[in-house]
């Protein structure tokens, strides 16, 4: 039987339901669902996962990167888990959608996005991941132990994977950081070597998108490295929104930055009680000056 006769019969139904007496057991009709078409499912699986019930899910966590400012607003997990125990067929359709729809950071940082790392996603799902993002500058001096590339971060799952998103918070190979940072090289060898090691365990991988903050140069130490490791993986390169740069952007030419920009940057990629601390003591010597 086809869809639309299928559809008939059904919409017959209801109107012999609606003219039956009120007093009479409503009966209980299965509507089609699974042979609507996949466009119009991925449709109602989007209102599903994404239509929050309160103002507070309105609310965006996280201030860094792609994977804080485009993260959709989530339904009351109530209503996933629901959508997600309904069938064999409806769970494996709506898990794939919710996946990879979102962008997902490699390594964390304290900016309380809600969103779990790669790392925390279970096995099953990472093959269904078509972007990640690598956020770079979150303690400079002294970067996470867990800031490894290896087996149990998965990559290697990721066959979807297309895009890796970079967002660099700071550069402190910048004059701003001298008698901070372990080294003028420390952190660019740093990122480099974890670019590197990430575009190896990619099987799919075809860009990378790089962004920063505003006194991050295009062409810095950092930033030079970065490219210069895309470029060797033969990957293509694209531009984020927010910095602003293009492939005929030349950092050469004179700015308004100044070696304050780099220090607020660099203190915007530490955790808030570090900036907490810092303003602090600046407090006190103000008080005591």
């Amino acid at each position: 039987m086809g869809f639309k006769k299928k559809m008939l019969d059904f919409e017959g139904q209801i109107s012999d339901v609606e003219s039956e007496s009120d007093a009479e057991t409503p009966i209980l009709l299965r509507f089609p669902f699974l042979q609507l078409p996949s466009e119009i499912r991925l449709h109602i699986y989007h209102y599903v996962l994404f239509t929050p019930t309160r103002k507070s899910a309105l609310k965006r966590t996280g201030n860094v990167g792609s994977s804080a400012k485009k993260s959709k607003p989530l339904a009351p997990s109530s209503h996933r888990i629901a959508l997600f125990r309904v069938s064999r067929q409806i769970h494996d359709e709506a898990a794939h959608y919710f996946y990879s729809t979102q962008i997902f950071r490699v390594f964390p940082v304290q900016d309380f996005l809600r969103m779990p790392t790669v790392r925390a996603l279970p096995r099953r799902h990472r093959s269904s991941i078509t972007t990640i993002e690598l956020i770079v500058g979150s303690s400079w001096t002294a970067p996470p132990k867990s800031w490894i590339v290896n087996q149990s971060l998965g990559l290697h799952d990721m066959e979807l994977v297309r895009t890796l998103k970079v967002f660099v918070q700071c550069d402190p190979s910048q004059p701003a950081f001298e008698g901070f940072r372990i080294s003028k090289e420390y952190y660019t060898d740093f990122c480099g070597k974890l670019l590197h090691q990430i575009l190896e365990r990619l099987p799919g991988l075809v860009q990378v998108e790089f962004d920063a903050w505003p006194s991050v140069e295009k062409n810095g130490p950092l930033m030079t490295r970065l490219l210069t490791e895309t470029r060797d993986a033969q990957k293509k390169v694209l531009w984020g929104p927010d910095r602003g740069w293009t492939d005929t952007h030349d950092d050469h030419e004179k700015h308004d930055l100044t070696d304050a920009d780099s220090a607020f940057d660099g203190l915007r990629a530490y955790s808030s009680d570090v900036v907490e601390a810092l303003s602090n003591s600046l407090q006190i010597v103000t008080l005591g000056s």
